[in-house]
Order: C-alpha cells, then sequence, then structure tokens
C-alpha cells in the first residue's frame, strides 16, 4: 500500500511538473502571437504614413513643376524609391506619369515616353488603372509628333479600349483622325471626324478642334474656301470665358500656320484672318503668344507692302514689352523695327532700335544657356534616378529570390516551430547555466591568481628576513619579524576577500614600504602622498592590485641604482577615478632586464603578471574599468626610471 502511494505521488509529481513545463511553452506561444498581431497593426499604420509622405511628394512636385521642373523632377524620384519601397503601385505610377508630363513640357519627348510607359507598367500591377487611358492618349501624341504613326495608332486604340471618360475618348478618336492626316489619307482622316460628331456629343471646344482638323484636311487638299471657313468656324467655337489648354488650343493654332504658309490665298484674307486672331483672343494668351502674333502680322503688310501698318503694329508690339516677355520675342520685334527705321532712312531710330535687340538678344541667349543647363539637368535626373531604380530592381529581385526559397521551408517550419520554441526555452537556460560556470570558473582562476601573489610576497619578505639573519642583525631582525607578522596578518586576513576597503589597501601598502625602506634604507627614500585622505569613498578594490608595483620599484628598479635612489607614491582624485601613481627614479625597466641573472630570466615577474590577469578577470566579470598604465619615468636620463598609473573607477 505504501508502494502504491508512493508511485502515485510520483506521477502527480511528475504531471505537475508537464504541465507546468506546457504553461510556459503556451504562456510563451500566446506572446509570440500578440507580439506579432502588435507588429502587423504597427508595420500597417507605418505603411500609411509612408503613402501619406509619397503622396505630398507628388503633390508638392505638381504645384512646382511649371517654375522648376528639375525641382519637381527630383522630389518624384524620391516619391518613386519611397513607393518602390513599400509596393505602392498606384502612387508609383502616378509619380512616372508626372515624370513624363515634366519631360513632354520641357519637349524631352523621348524621355517623356519612356516615363510614360513606366508608368503603365507599374500601374498594371495597381487596382486602379484610371490614369491609364491618359497615358495611351499622351503617348500616342507624342509618337504622332515624332512621325511614328504606327506606334501612334497602337497607342490611341489602348486608349479607346482603357477610356471610361467621353473626354479623353474623344481625344483618341481625334488623334486617329490626325494618323490618317500624317499618313496622306485625307479622306480616312475626314470620315473619322464625321465618326466622332455622330458617335458623341460635342461641346464647343471639342468642335474647336474637329473644325481646326478639318480646315487642315481641306488645305491638304488645296481647298482654300472651305479651309478658311472651317478654321473661322473652330475660331468662333472657342470658348470665350475660360482659359483654355495648350494641348486645346494646339490644333487651333496649327490650322491658323498652316492657312498663312497657304501659297493660293491672298494676302489681304491672311491679314484679316490674323487680325480676327489678334483682335478676339481666344484664351488669356500670354504678352509672348501676342507679340508673336502680332510679328506674323506685320510680317503680312510688310509682303503687302503696307509699311505704315507694319509700323503700327510694332509700336503697338513696343508697347506691349513688359518684364514678362520672352527675351526672344522682344528682340524679334526691335529687330523689325530696326528694318523699318532703316528703310525710311531713319538712322538714329534704327540704331536704338538694334542696340535695343542686341541687348534682347544677349538675354536670349543667356535664357537658352539656361534652358539647356536646365536640359542637360533634367538627363542627369533621369539617369541618376533610373539607376538608382536599377540598384533597387536588383536587390528586389535578390529578396525576391530569398524569400521564394523561405517559403519553401515555411510548412517544415510550422511543424517545427513549437520543437524550436521548446529547445529555445531549454538552451536559454543551458546558456544560464553555461553562463554562471563560465563565471565561478572566472572567480576560482580569480581566487587562485590571489592565492599566487600571497606566496610570492610571504617569499619576498622571507628573504629580507633571512638577510639581517645572515649579517647577525638581531636586533632589526626582531624589529622587522614585528612588523613582518603585523603584515601577514593583514594580507592572510584579506586573502579570503574578492575585495577589500581602499583604506586597508592603502595601510597595507604603507606597511610593506616601510618594511622595505628598513632594509634597503641605503638604496632609497621614499614619500607617501594620499590627497583624498579626508575624503570618504565608499569603495572596495581587488586586495594586493597595488603592492606588485611598489615591490617591482624596489627589487628592481632602485635596489641597483649606484646612487641613493627617491620613491613617491601618490593618491589623487580625477574626474570619476582615483589614480594611484608609483614613480621611481630607479635604473629603468630596459636596464633592469639586462642585470638580472639567467636563472632569472627563466621566471617572469609573478605579480606583476598575476596584477594584469586578476584586473582582466576582474574587469569582465564585475563589469569595472580598471586601468593600469606603465612607461619611462624620464626618457632623457640615463636612469630612465619608471611611472605606473592605476586608474580606479569611483563608481
Amino acid at each position: 500500500m505504501a508502494d502504491f502511494t508512493k508511485n502515485d505521488q510520483k506521477k502527480e509529481l511528475y504531471l505537475y511538473a508537464r504541465m507546468k513545463y506546457f504553461r510556459y511553452i503556451l504562456c510563451l506561444l500566446l506572446f509570440v502571437f500578440a507580439f506579432n498581431l502588435y507588429g502587423q497593426n504597427e508595420a500597417k499604420k507605418y505603411s500609411k504614413s509612408k503613402r501619406g509622405q509619397t503622396q505630398t511628394l507628388v503633390e508638392q512636385a505638381q504645384v512646382i513643376k511649371e517654375k522648376s521642373p528639375t525641382q519637381a523632377i527630383k522630389l518624384l524620384e524620391q516619391a518613386v524609391l519611397e513607393a518602390s519601397k513599400k509596393k505602392d503601385w498606384e502612387e508609383e505610377g502616378k509619380a512616372y506619369l508626372l515624370l513624363g508630363e515634366i519631360y513632354e513640357d520641357v519637349e524631352q519627348k523621348d524621355l517623356a515616353i519612356q516615363r510614360y510607359e513606366q508608368a503603365l507598367d507599374i500601374l498594371g500591377r495597381s487596382k486602379d488603372r484610371g490614369p491609364t487611358a491618359v497615358i495611351h492618349q499622351r503617348l500616342g501624341q507624342l509618337y504622332l509628333d515624332l512621325n511614328n504613326d504606327k506606334q501612334a495608332e497602337k497607342s490611341f486604340k489602348l486608349c479607346l479600349e482603357f477610356g471610361t471618360k467621353n473626354e479623353i475618348k474623344l481625344k483618341c478618336e481625334e488623334g486617329l483622325a490626325d494618323v490618317e492626316l500624317s499618313r496622306g489619307n485625307v479622306t480616312a482622316s475626314m470620315s473619322q471626324l464625321d465618326t466622332i460628331t455622330a458617335k458623341y456629343k460635342i461641346d464647343s471646344m471639342t468642335n474647336a478642334r474637329i473644325e481646326a482638323r478639318r480646315s487642315v484636311n481641306y488645305a491638304q487638299q488645296k481647298d482654300y474656301t472651305n479651309a478658311t471657313e472651317s478654321f473661322y468656324n473652330s475660331y468662333n467655337s472657342l470658348p470665350k470665358n475660360e482659359a483654355i489648354k495648350k494641348e486645346d488650343y494646339a490644333p487651333i493654332e496649327k490650322a491658323q500656320n498652316t492657312l498663312l504658309d497657304f501659297n493660293t490665298i491672298n494676302n489681304e484674307d491672311k491679314i484679316a484672318l490674323q487680325n480676327n486672331v489678334i483682335n478676339n483672343p481666344p484664351i488669356a494668351a500670354s504678352n509672348t503668344n501676342y507679340l508673336k502674333e502680332n510679328l506674323k502680322i506685320v510680317s503680312l503688310y510688310e509682303k503687302d507692302n503696307k509699311f505704315a501698318d507694319a509700323e503700327k503694329f510694332i509700336a503697338i508690339s513696343k508697347n506691349s514689352i513688359n518684364d514678362n516677355s520672352d527675351a526672344a520675342a522682344v528682340a524679334d520685334i526691335y529687330k523689325k523695327s530696326a528694318e523699318l527705321n532703316l528703310r525710311k532712312g531713319n538712322m538714329a531710330a534704327a540704331l536704338a532700335d538694334y542696340d535695343q535687340y542686341i541687348s534682347a538678344k544677349e538675354m536670349a541667349i543667356d535664357n537658352l544657356r539656361s534652358e539647356l543647363n536646365q536640359q542637360i539637368e533634367i538627363v542627369k535626373g533621369q539617369k541618376e534616378l533610373d539607376q538608382k531604380k536599377q540598384q533597387f530592381n536588383l536587390e528586389e529581385k535578390e529578396r525576391e529570390l530569398y524569400e521564394s526559397q523561405l517559403n519553401t521551408q515555411k510548412i517544415i517550419i510550422g511543424f517545427l516551430s513549437l520543437l524550436l520554441i521548446a529547445s529555445l526555452v531549454y538552451f536559454y537556460f543551458l546558456f544560464k547555466n553555461v553562463k554562471a560556470k563560465r563565471i565561478a570558473n572566472q572567480r576560482l582562476l580569480l581566487k587562485s591568481l590571489r592565492t599566487q601573489m600571497n606566496p610570492h610576497f610571504i617569499f619576498n619578505a622571507l628573504n629580507s628576513v633571512n638577510n639581517f639573519i645572515a649579517k647577525n642583525d638581531e636586533k632589526a631582525a626582531n624589529k622587522f619579524l614585528s612588523e613582518f607578522s603585523r603584515l601577514m596578518r593583514k594580507v592572510l586576513d584579506h586573502s579570503q576577500k574578492d575585495f577589500i576597503a581602499f583604506e586597508e589597501e592603502i595601510e597595507l601598502n604603507e606597511l610593506y614600504l616601510k618594511l622595505e625602506h628598513f632594509r634597503f634604507r641605503d638604496k632609497f627614500d621614499y614619500e607617501f602622498q594620499n590627497k583624498v585622505k579626508n575624503k570618504s569613498f565608499d569603495l572596495e578594490i581587488p586586495p594586493m592590485l597595488i603592492q606588485p608595483f611598489v615591490e617591482n620599484a624596489v627589487w628592481h628598479g632602485l635596489r641597483y641604482k649606484e646612487e641613493k635612489g627617491y620613491l613617491k607614491i601618490q593618491i589623487d582624485e580625477v574626474e570619476k577615478h582615483l589614480v594611484v601613481t608609483i614613480e621611481d627614479n630607479g635604473i629603468g625597466r630596459e636596464k633592469s632586464k639586462a642585470l638580472k641573472t639567467k636563472n632569472q630570466k627563466k621566471y617572469k615577474s609573478t605579480g606583476l603578471e598575476n596584477v594584469s590577469k586578476r584586473i582582466a578577470l576582474i574587469n569582465n566579470i564585475y563589469q569595472k574599468n580598471y586601468e593600469i598604465n606603465v612607461q619611462d619615468s624620464n626618457e632623457n636620463s640615463a636612469d630612465k626610471g619608471t611611472l605606473v598609473q592605476i586608474k580606479i573607477p569611483v563608481k
């Protein structure tokens, strides 16, 4: 019965221990799950905040893209890299779209095409593909400008496929009409324009663009009457009270220039057409546009020998020049004015105009130089972004490859996770045990070193007693033994302690030095200065820390000096340390080594070697910062002496 009870108790204890073990594992698993959940939430918050930063960069670039395209590009480069890091395809696509617009505005069409293509590639991975149709429409127009009608047609058709808004689809339909016109298929182009008017609800701006395209088509057929009529229909359809986009006005301007270059149209009709444009500006035209339109009509009046009318528009243009006028347009105005004045024989006015022309031309050259520098910076920015993106893509591919390799291991890791956690717990306690044993071994070694120092010290002291006895100096030997026994009691008392009070260590060294001086009084004098004697320190240090250096100074430095030597021990407080300085004017370390006997050379200095090992162990075990520095005391003297500084941390 008793055995049965004992077995039950053993089982209960075993079950209790096992349940306790599983409780630990369960708590650890719950902690890991909670930490992971917290990490995911924080990651989502971080992702949202980072996306907000990317949106801000894109918005800032949108604001400054016209005034400072270079700065806008730098902001967008940063936005692209930030979006790439967090795989925010929507924001990255928008950044590339805006980069394309900037390059298009600065007439870098090839770069614009590249950025639009990149935007399409990125947006293909995004759920929001809203800008896709707009990008295809812009690509189509760029390809058309570069005379690549095949790519232009492809882009416009893709625009129609992805487009959801009539505004974009209309522009793509018009683009297809332009493609046919570029191929010389006037009939197909006109048919496409007829299809647009039949298929869509047309507003005034769209009607203006379509009529302008009809005008160009008629001009290609050399149909002056219909070309002019369509242009006036286009111009009169333009909205009068709202600003018109540059891209919307481009077809009208193209039709206007086509008619002005049309040889079969008489000059009076061209002048009438140009007067209509000047007197009824369809948009809030810039001063530069106004000057350019005036120059066109001046040229028409000159061709018709109506110089008075030409001079009138030149005068109007001069009065319209302001700080915002384009320098190149201003130079053209003054050049034309100089020519007209020269024709009349008004040399003074012609020279004045010519001076103005030179000034404006120089300014135009400076502006052109600035634009070229800006273009260079833009191209550099393009290359820099491509290099950074290429580097990022390479790193991303390496990361994806690494992740794909990890995915194959996830199933195995899932099955082994519990075992891994249990192993971690086991190895944690094992590590603590090993660490504790290592510290215990280090402390044992420390104690061993400490016990080695005591026989070494005692042996040296007994040599001193033996020296007195050999000289038959009984009185001196008795006195020395009395002080020596007192010293031994202190040494033996301290030998069982890892640390002793700093004051006790100082007292021991004062007593030891007194004994050594008693023996070698004819060899040296000494001075012991304790400048912190009246200060209280709650400080403990390893026993026998200072004594080996004092002993070394007496036995290996001062003992062999021909004349009487001097030993100084000083204790100072420096910042958060006590500094013990042991300085002698003995023969120095090099001479001391040379004077050693063969027997002495076989043995290292046990005291100093043990101190170094002890200090290293104490710093490691107790996280202290003891420092010992040994150097020659006087480099210029024959007897260089030795200077030892022991830095003892106060806290």
